[in-house]
């Protein structure tokens, strides 16, 4: 058993890693949304999972004790691919899913669930209900399993604002930062606003970037110092090695920070260490990111 990638795989594992819910203990928020979700499905089993590169990890769980399913035979990477709920009303009838981990492993008989969007229109995970028994879902069932999974994405919302909030009151930077000027190149808009307001909220000047194109525009056109670079290494329209390597042709005094969760796959980053490069791995805090940006104006 196995399903195909979603098209934005690399930035939908980026937008997962940026909620920082990957690894986190039991939450009673989460916990009280699964305990909804078997009541009113009528189903004994239910778990919110979210789906990471080779895994799908539990943030909460009801019915079996493991905290993860191996993607490749989960219900999950199939439900991330659609905007709609999928209902499977028995997979042993069902060649796609006769196969899958809950269904050899605790005989799940029927699954119901619906995927998790982020507000980047990613999908991060999925809110499931099964049961030992094939059934259906009604109308109202499947809407109330929507509403529930519109409020664990609300609810994952909330906990990084929070968190970058936390962030702006606990660390005090010097005034002279306020006429530091910091390029962002990012191409998902929901982790480059999240870089904006966590450097903004502390006083430095951004430029936000959604592609290189952009990026060069700015480095082109603004008559001032660009102290640093935040760029992906994956970004839109060239690869961020080779636009950090444009922009420092023309800007060498200006400093690079590497955002990234796959660094392992670019051995060149080792040489622009080498040259002064800055490397941030994702998952990462906002508190990280300033002090990552920090350590980089020190080394000037």
């Amino acid at each position: 058993m196995s399903s195909p990638l979603p098209q934005n795989e690399s930035s939908r594992l980026e937008v997962l890693r940026s909620f920082q819910v990957l690894q986190t203990s039991p939450e009673q928020a989460f916990d009280d949304i699964v305990r909804l979700a078997t009541l009113i499905c009528d189903a004994p089993i239910g778990k919110i999972g979210f789906v990471d590169q080779h895994r799908v990890w539990l943030k909460a769980k009801i019915g079996f004790v493991f905290d993860e399913i191996p993607r490749e035979r989960s219900f999950s990477a199939h439900a991330i691919l659609r905007p709609d709920p999928l209902v499977v009303p028995n997979p042993l009838a069902d060649a796609t899913f006769e196969n899958s981990f809950l269904v050899t492993e605790i005989g799940v008989r029927f699954f119901a669930g619906v995927p998790l969007i982020a507000s980047s229109h990613a999908a991060i995970g999925v809110l499931g209900v099964m049961d030992r028994v094939p059934h259906l879902l009604t109308a109202e069932q499947i809407d109330s399993l929507q509403i529930l999974g519109r409020q664990i994405v609300h609810e994952l919302d909330q906990r990084q604002t929070r968190e970058a909030q936390s962030t702006h009151q606990t660390l005090h930077l010097a005034p002279r930062h306020r006429s530091v000027t910091i390029l962002i190149i990012e191409g998902d808009g929901n982790l480059r606003n999240l870089l904006q307001r966590t450097l903004e909220g502390v006083g430095f000047s951004v430029f936000p970037a959604a592609d290189g194109a952009e990026a060069l525009h700015w480095s082109e056109h603004h008559e001032g110092t660009i102290e640093i670079v935040v760029s992906d290494i994956v970004t839109p329209e060239f690869n961020g090695l080779e636009l950090s390597k444009r922009i420092r042709a023309a800007r060498p005094e200006t400093k690079l920070l590497f955002v990234t969760g796959f660094g392992d796959q670019f051995p060149e980053l080792g040489e622009l260490v080498k040259s002064g490069a800055t490397i941030l791995q994702k998952p990462f805090l906002p508190s990280e990111l300033l002090r990552r940006v920090e350590d980089t104006l020190e080394l000037r």
